[in-house]
């Protein structure tokens, strides 16, 4: 009796040792460590699982396309906001590249844009519309895509459909081409007029009109440089240097203007042709010293950069967004000249897509003078 009263006993403290140590630990907070488990690992795996935000973010990177979800802070949206990428770096419909769940497929992000990346929707029936103003034609509806050719102001395009960015698509040849839809309308434009003996002697003479303005500092790149030579003798001060933009403009430019600007001055800026890319920094800057310069009498004026067509550097998307840009952001110390709706209303020539001929140049300083 004492024997089974002694196993009985026994059994039970064997059972309630168990018991308090599991009771013992759930009331701490913590799991219970079953024998031979390395606690030490086990509070580091914990730690890890914390900071990188679960365990379950490794397997989601796995598994993700089995769980239709992706990590998150991986998933991309589209202009729709629903998911809009698989994370293999296909490119967006606005043209930015998606990243991977590795962050980002650097290969695939550089590859060629592809047409079936975007969406087009195709009309019943072709629309006749017309070029605004001289634009470029491209393989795909964004920028991305290589340049086959271009339309002038006024032709005759037949639209056939229209991609999910908003350009047009249009019969192009034998095929079919894109155009921005920015630059064309329904309505063909009214034909440039053609200035009235704009050679010879009609033109020096609007030249030598003009040329009399006096307080008049004109800022510019190459352009500027060849007008300068094309109108001849002139009381302007020219602050102007080829191949040239912002970073001139900035560490050169404004030291000479602050040189000579004082009460009466008429400061000209025409840059931007070089460096479209710096338009923040232009308003920035320009911003900046007009506000100075108007403090010391001057009177400060930004030209728009004037037109392109097909040439290495620029296109005139770059240049009519630019343009569009630094009207709206200058400040109302600056006043603005619309010289390139001038042009494209009364004629220019190019001679190699970015620089004009002589005559241009001289019914542009006209212009100018006429603004001032």
């Amino acid at each position: 009796m004492k024997r089974v009263a002694f196993m009985f006993l026994l059994t039970m403290a064997v059972a309630l040792g168990g018991c308090g140590g599991a009771a013992a630990a759930a009331a701490a907070g913590k799991p219970a460590v079953s024998a031979g488990t390395d606690t030490g690992t086990e509070k580091n795996e914990a730690g890890a699982t914390k900071e990188d935000g679960g365990s379950e973010t490794a397997k989601e990177a796995a598994d993700g396309a089995e769980a239709g979800k992706m990590p998150e802070g991986e998933e991309t949206e589209d202009k729709d906001g629903g998911a809009a990428d698989d994370g293999t770096g296909r490119e967006n419909p606005d043209g930015e590249n998606a990243q991977n769940a590795a962050g980002g497929n650097t290969e695939e992000e550089k590859r060629e844009p592809q047409l079936a990346d975007y969406e087009i929707t195709v009309f019943g029936t072709e629309e006749v519309m017309y070029a605004s103003v001289p634009v470029n034609v491209r393989k795909g509806p964004t920028t991305d895509f290589e340049r086959i050719g271009g339309l002038k102001r006024g032709q005759e395009a037949a639209v056939t459909g229209q991609a999910d960015t908003g350009w047009y698509e249009i019969a192009y040849g034998e095929g079919k081409a894109y155009v921005s839809n920015k630059y064309l309308q329904k309505e063909k434009p009214e034909e440039e007029a053609v200035p009235q003996q704009a050679s010879g002697q009609a033109a020096e003479g609007a030249a030598s009109e003009a040329k009399n303005v006096a307080g008049v500092i004109m800022v510019g790149d190459s352009r500027c440089v060849q007008m300068q030579q094309s109108v001849g003798e002139n009381s302007c001060t020219w602050i102007a240097e080829s191949s040239k933009g912002y970073k001139w403009l900035n560490d050169t430019a404004v030291a000479k203007i602050d040189a000579c600007v004082g009460s009466g001055s008429k400061i000209l800026i025409n840059l931007g042709v070089n460096d479209p890319g710096h338009l923040k920094d232009y308003l920035t800057l320009v911003n900046a010293k007009a506000a100075e310069w108007v403090e010391k009498g001057a009177t400060v004026y930004y030209a728009s950069v004037n037109p392109v067509w097909d040439n290495p550097y620029v296109t005139e998307e770059q240049v009519q967004y630019f343009n569009s840009q630094m009207q709206a952001g200058l400040s109302g110390d600056v006043h603005w000249i619309d010289s390139h709706g001038y042009l494209s209303t009364v004629g220019y020539k190019l001679v190699d897509g970015l620089h004009f001929d002589k005559e241009t140049y001289q019914n542009l300083y006209a212009y100018y003078m006429s603004c001032l």
